[in-house]
């Protein structure tokens, strides 16, 4: 009886051996019966190609491995035979249920054949596992027929990384709305982050959604905010914080003729070296019709040439329904307010404020000197009885 186990061993390595040199199809009674080695039927399959009998026979060898289910899942799904497949699938999920790639499989399946309730649970699972699949999983989402609302929280999970990346594929691809409800959401959650709400109302304003844009980043600066937008128009009215990068902030035009620094206001330093001929400072907002006042506090030094610097209002759509300026600012002037009031129009939706200089047409036309703006401000002209959003 001794001899007998290792007779039985020496007979079953000749019979394997016996198999590698003369292979048995992967298909064949032998191999799915379980008579051939893994290595064997996976080597047979790579020299022929995938069918449904040969990945079949690795089952009966690997039963375990969720990779193979989702081969399995998806010849039976490419032969028609979609319940089988989904069975398939669902026992490759089973079986790797931490494993995206193996998810991500079967999602493809899930959503290919209208089982979109499965296709969003797998969804928000692999989204909490990697990001190596959202762009695709995102696509999936937004072709799925769902309402937003269905998709936050059920198929899109309530973390910062995966809201800020489905809110940046919206930013690209959704509509204003699907934006916007996606930044209530994550608002609710405390999710987004400086970056997000700079990216997100800036690409609001450029689409043109310029009450959309504006709130949203109101609804950002939260307690900073002060008295932005209710009554004052502009933001960062004294210069105190460097620019946030949206619209709704000043943006300084950058130049080697001109030295710019933020002390006590802004000083706008002329270096003589150029005949300055366009806008060095603008902040953008929105506003109803009706009468408005704009003032800023300034002092200037030296400020030569007869084209001197001066803000102006103008309607970013419709130039031609709102400009407004200010007198030009020449020589040395003591501290002192100028302001103008002006009339927006029905069909103005929002406006740019900028400092700006004309070309002067002067033999001597560098401009030399300096500007110190304090403040600025934008509001509602006292007595008027429009109301500002």
């Amino acid at each position: 009886m001794r001899f007998s186990f290792p007779v039985v061993s020496l007979l079953l390595a000749g019979f394997s051996l016996r198999l590698d040199l003369f292979p048995r199809a992967a298909d064949s009674a032998l191999c799915r019966k379980g008579g051939c080695r893994y290595d064997q039927i996976f080597a047979q399959i790579d020299a022929s190609g995938n069918d449904l009998h040969s990945v079949a026979a690795l089952l009966v060898e690997d039963p375990s491995n969720p990779a193979v289910w989702c081969t399995y899942g998806e010849l039976l799904s490419a032969s028609g035979e979609t319940n089988k497949a989904a069975d398939a699938f669902g026992h490759a999920v089973a079986l790797g249920p931490g494993m995206a790639p193996v998810l991500m499989r079967a999602a493809n399946f899930d959503f290919t054949h209208d089982r979109t309730e499965e296709g969003l649970r797998l969804a928000a699972r692999i989204l909490s596992q990697t990001a190596s699949f959202d762009e695709i999983l995102f696509s999936y989402l937004q072709t799925s027929g769902e309402p937003i609302s269905k998709l936050l929280d059920n198929a899109v999970p309530a973390t910062p990384r995966v809201a800020r990346s489905w809110l940046a594929w919206l930013r690209a691809h959704g509509s204003d709305d699907d934006v916007v409800r996606t930044w209530s959401w994550m608002r609710r959650y405390d999710l987004p982050d400086e970056k997000s709400a700079v990216e997100t109302a800036s690409t609001l304003w450029q689409r043109k959604a310029y009450w959309s844009a504006q709130q949203l980043w109101a609804d950002w600066l939260g307690a900073r905010q002060g008295d932005y937008r209710d009554p004052q128009l502009l933001a960062n009215t004294r210069f105190q914080e460097a620019p946030s990068g949206t619209p709704f902030d000043w943006s300084f035009r950058e130049s080697p003729s001109v030295e710019l620094r933020r002390q006590d206001g802004l000083e706008v330093r002329f270096l003589g070296q150029e005949n300055i001929d366009y806008s060095l400072l603008e902040q953008f907002t929105t506003l109803h019709p009706g009468r408005y006042r704009f003032s800023a506090d300034v002092e200037a030094d030296n400020i030569t040439t007869d084209e001197g610097p001066f803000f102006r209002i103008i309607d970013i759509e419709h130039p031609g329904l709102l400009s407004v300026e200010t007198r030009p600012i020449l020589g040395s002037v003591a501290r002192t307010r100028v302001s103008i009031a002006f009339t927006v129009p029905a069909g103005t939706r929002a406006i740019e404020v900028q400092l700006l200089r004309r070309a002067s047409l002067r033999f001597d036309n560098n401009i030399a000197g300096r500007i110190h703006i304090h403040s600025i401000s934008l509001a509602p002209f006292a007595g008027s009885q429009e109301t500002v959003g």
